[in-house]
């Protein structure tokens, strides 16, 4: 009996030992994504702007310190996006596991 246990034990810890392995053959992160709106909210604490799609959908943007703001040639920084609230704006993105980040907000008229 003890030696079934042992076997199943071996087994085990050998397909425990070929997860991270497999894994380390996954592509990292999700590809980048654009998408159109209009920003409902600006949080500059919490570093996140939000952006409600034509179909009423809601994002919330994780903005970095490497994230691009512009207006026309203008790059803004993120405290003065609160007066753009209302305004049209194309977000590329990437999604990741702590939100979706973005990457570059451009605004529009």
């Amino acid at each position: 009996m003890a030696r079934v246990n042992l076997s199943m034990l071996a087994a085990a810890a050998c397909a425990l030992a070929a997860i991270p392995m497999a894994a380390a053959n996954l592509p990292r992160g999700w590809p980048p994504e654009t998408l159109s709106g209009k920003i409902s909210m600006v949080d500059p604490g919490e570093k996140l702007v939000v952006v409600q799609t034509p179909d009423g959908v809601s994002f919330d943007m994780v903005v970095t310190g490497t994230t691009r703001i512009k207006s026309g040639d203008r790059t803004v920084p993120l405290n003065d996006l609160q007066q753009d609230v209302n305004k049209t704006v194309s977000v590329r993105f990437t999604p990741e596991r702590r939100g979706d980040v973005a990457r570059s907000i451009e605004i529009g008229g």
